[in-house]
């Protein structure tokens, strides 16, 4: 992983020099993500306890309280110096240790950018350690980079946080999240289509959703513990606001 206590401090000041190019912000993607997130957990189940694996310098949190006003937010990173940034700003948030120690269980696992910035060789004892935390009927929401978009892998290359990225495709993680961690993919598709200028569009995300040109995807895994909660929370309207 890079070493995120280095630019912890700063951090929000980068993603703004990143994002800019894309014309959108870090505050826009957090709200778009969280959206997402609500419109898929309207479908399956309450909504308790969420859980942000690699939440940085907390900038999901106004998003997450805005759409889960009656959840508890949990929020977990490598980087202690981004963990303190998070216990400075906000009070209603629970911070935990990246070592996850804890006998919480959490309906969403919400790991937003994330996944590549961990090794492909550490990324199944990561995976396997956060479906011991899901609740009975509970997923892991994955966002992550399109490597089919050349804007987003320009973004990627140009922004110094990302020089260990290694990206993975949405087939390859569908594949790796289904056969070698044994979840069930209820849900996946292509979003960030348009920039924050034309977030009135938004709302076609889910007609293009197949089309593998927006600038990251979701996946949602769950445990294969309830065939019948699976089929229920399969949504092939899901709407797309990451």
């Amino acid at each position: 992983m890079s070493d995120f206590d280095d630019y912890a401090l700063d951090y929000e000041k980068r993603m703004h020099q990143t994002l800019s190019f894309a014309l959108t912000s870090e505050q826009y993607q957090a709200e778009y993500k969280s959206k997402l997130i609500k419109r898929y957990a309207s479908r399956s189940r309450k909504i308790s306890k969420i859980l942000d694996f690699g939440c940085g310098v907390g900038l999901s949190v106004p998003s997450l309280q805005e759409n889960f006003p009656e959840a508890k937010i949990f929020l977990t990173d490598v980087s202690e110096v981004s963990l303190n940034v998070v216990r400075q700003k906000f009070d209603a948030v629970t911070v935990l240790k990246a070592e996850l120690e804890t006998d919480e269980k959490f309906d969403v696992i919400f790991m937003s950018t994330v996944l590549h910035h961990i090794t492909a060789k550490d990324r199944f004892k990561i995976i396997e350690k956060l479906k011991l935390r899901l609740s009975n009927d509970g997923c892991i929401f994955i966002v992550e980079h399109n490597t089919y978009n050349p804007l987003t892998l320009k973004i990627v290359a140009d922004c110094d946080m990302d020089h260990d990225a290694e990206l993975v495709s949405i087939r390859d993680l569908k594949r790796f999240l289904t056969t070698e961690c044994s979840l069930k993919v209820v849900d996946s598709g292509f979003c960030s289509f348009f920039p924050q200028p034309l977030k009135a569009l938004a709302k076609i995300d889910r007609v293009l959703r197949r089309v593998p040109l927006g600038g990251q995807y979701f996946l949602v895994g769950a445990g294969c513990r309830d065939e019948a909660l699976n089929r229920s929370i399969h949504c092939p309207v899901l709407g797309c606001f990451c």
